[in-house]
């Protein structure tokens, strides 16, 4: 009798586009690189040739350590919670990033020395972090058909990446433009059209290996009062639904940088831009701090860049936190 393990946690074109991703880019006895194999040379000269102003922002959200910020977002995340329970929700969102940072000073005569220990959770929504491909997962393994169990001694998604360089063009889509919105509403997903219209915009014609950076207004949201809440709570929230999903996968980006995360609109639950980890290997950048990014290079006429994202080469890591910069 065979064990059922329950649903299949991908949705048919998710299998599809898995199948098709297999065949055209598995080779036997190689461990698939994912989305990160299309940064080649052109798509990095690609990059280089658009810095015109020699100038550089940063796309990464503070890493909050300071004992009296975090007093203050502990008690922020208790009302949150009461908030939640108050609505009828029995999940609730995570905590303010799951930073915990140890500073040792010495003190010798007139000399000081200072030092640290620092442990974080490299997932969630609050730090900007490099989901690697032993992130999510399906039928027991990773992208590129590792094993689960590899992760407990030598599967090596950021190795391999900081080893090839996560450096390309990058082009900043805003979508809440395109829709006419300050953020994208929860009961609104952003579609395929929506990024064709934000795309139309920059006049740029995507090629693959590209970086996508995909503005939804999340700095907006969250400055009205709003909380962002995790994709692990059943509840629906702004971001990209299946449809989006599926224009992503189509065009082949290098990796995809993001405010707000997927939907979460689909009856199983499922994460479709999260998914793709899985399904096409894709490197995604969570929580990015955009506004910013979006204000500084409309000013200056642009919506391209070198976009760098080079992640620390940890053994075994699912994740990492990392600062992206875009060159303009």
């Amino acid at each position: 009798m065979t064990e059922d393990l329950g649903p299949d946690p991908l949705a048919p074109w998710e299998r599809e586009i898995t199948d098709a991703h297999d065949a055209a880019r598995h080779v036997e006895g190689e461990q698939c690189r994912g989305s990160v194999a299309l940064i080649d040379e052109p798509a990095r000269l690609r990059g280089a040739a658009e810095i015109k102003l020699g100038r550089a922002v940063s796309l990464e959200r503070e890493v909050e350590t300071r004992p009296y910020q975090l007093d203050a977002g502990r008690e922020k995340a208790a009302a949150e919670k009461r908030d939640w329970q108050r609505l009828g929700h029995s999940e609730l969102p995570d905590g303010h990033g799951s930073v915990d940072l140890k500073v040792q000073i010495g003190l010798y005569g007139r000399s000081a020395h200072g030092g640290e220990v620092i442990s974080y959770d490299p997932h969630g929504v609050h730090n900007t972090h490099l989901d690697g491909l032993a992130h999510i997962g399906a039928d027991g393994g990773w992208h590129g058909g590792i094993p689960a169990s590899a992760s407990e001694t030598d599967e090596d998604t950021m190795v391999n990446w900081a080893r090839h360089g996560v450096a390309t063009r990058g082009v900043l889509l805003d979508v809440a433009a395109a829709r006419g919105v300050d953020w994208i509403p929860a009961e609104q997903p952003v579609t395929g059209a929506d990024l064709d219209a934000a795309l139309a915009a920059t006049g740029v014609t995507l090629e693959p290996g590209d970086a996508l950076i995909l503005y939804q207004g999340r700095d907006r949201y969250e400055a009205a009062g709003h909380v962002y809440p995790s994709g692990a709570a059943a509840v629906r929230r702004p971001g990209i639904g299946e449809d989006g999903a599926r224009w992503i996968a189509a065009k082949d980006p290098g990796l995809v940088l993001w405010d707000f995360h997927d939907a979460r609109d689909n009856p199983g639950g499922r994460l479709e831009v999260h998914g793709l980890i899985y399904s096409i290997g894709l490197a995604l950048v969570d929580n990015c701090l955009l506004g910013p990014a979006a204000a500084t290079l409309k000013s200056a006429g642009v919506s391209t860049g070198l976009l760098v994202a080079a992640p620390t080469a940890v053994h075994r890591s699912t994740g990492v936190l990392v600062n992206p910069i875009l060159l303009y």
